[in-house]
């Protein structure tokens, strides 16, 4: 009886070895092999601008250290005339070329390349190190000066701004409020003469239900006198665009009205809706050439 067992017992244990046996071997076998790791290049891309020259669009170039996308990858990227930087980093950036002059035939001198991150403008000189995709817009100046704001000259004359809005009151009485040009990083937006995209903005403005008022600006189509803006387009009509900001949950529409479009001959006058007063900051953006004006607005301390 022992004897019988103990063979019992033998051949259970060669079963369950076998069994480990299989087991381990069918766990190398069926393995995954780790995935390979992959890796992703951020991309630096250098945007020279263009100008209008006789009403056709011009374009600046990079000449060295940059290779210039076609149509098609610019539209990938929602960037006209962009080029894709080659060099390594630390180098040096490339100068940039431009043929465009003033009205009294000053060139357009390079004055750096920037870029906007977290509302901030930095410039650089060289290849920085990259942690994400990139954007430098060149910056062009003609006789090295920005356009300015205009001064009170000799005699007392006031010149007009380069941008500001006419406000008129619920009373009828009006005010000139003036506009600071400042930047954006939506690049489609209008230059307004400038080497960068531009925004408008005016901060702590006092509204009440009535109120209303009209954009002139100056640089639309070159012009180097403030104009009533929005301007007609091809078609001889214009838009104006009443933003709003889903990470503020704060929309336009809520204190201001506005036609979404109409002919030229149309006033392109905003106008404020809500009962109760209130300060505000606005911001406005053209766009199409012109044609469309972006109004943005919200209360002031607005988080």
């Amino acid at each position: 009886m022992k004897k019988i067992c103990t063979l019992i017992l033998i051949s259970v244990m060669a079963v369950c070895s076998f069994g480990v046996m299989t087991a381990s071997a069918d766990t190398t076998q069926y393995s995954p092999a780790p995935l390979a790791e992959t890796a992703t290049q951020s991309k630096l891309y250098l945007v020279p601008g263009t100008y209008l020259s006789g009403g056709q669009t011009v374009e600046n170039t990079v000449p060295s250290g940059a290779t210039k996308l076609s149509a098609s990858e610019c539209e990938a990227i929602f960037t006209d005339n962009a080029y894709l930087c080659t060099l390594d980093r630390g180098s040096k950036l490339p100068v940039p070329t431009s043929t465009r002059k003033d009205k009294d035939g000053n060139a357009y001198c390079f004055n750096g390349w920037w870029t906007i991150k977290d509302a901030t403008v930095t410039y650089y000189k060289s290849v920085p190190k990259l942690t994400e995709t990139t954007f430098f817009y060149a910056d062009w100046r003609a006789d090295l000066s920005q356009r300015k704001d205009p001064i009170i000259p000799d005699g007392g004359t006031i010149v007009e701004p380069n941008h500001y809005l006419v406000l008129q009151h619920a009373d009828g009485t009006t005010e000139n409020v003036k506009l600071i040009r400042g930047f954006t990083n939506i690049s489609s937006a209008e230059t307004l003469g400038y080497a960068f995209a531009a925004e408008l903005k005016v901060e702590g403005l006092e509204l009440k239900q009535g109120d209303s008022f009209v954009v002139y600006t100056t640089g639309l189509k070159d012009s180097d006198k403030a104009e009533k803006s929005p301007i007609g387009g091809s078609n001889k009509r214009w838009s104006i665009t009443l933003e709003a900001s889903t990470q503020k949950d704060n929309d336009t529409k809520t204190y201001l009205s506005a036609l979404d479009s109409a002919y030229y001959t149309v006033e392109p006058r905003v106008t404020y809706i809500l009962e109760t007063a209130g300060v505000y900051n606005l911001y406005i953006k053209y766009f199409s050439g012109g044609s469309n004006m972006a109004v943005y607005m919200e209360p002031m301390g607005l988080a």
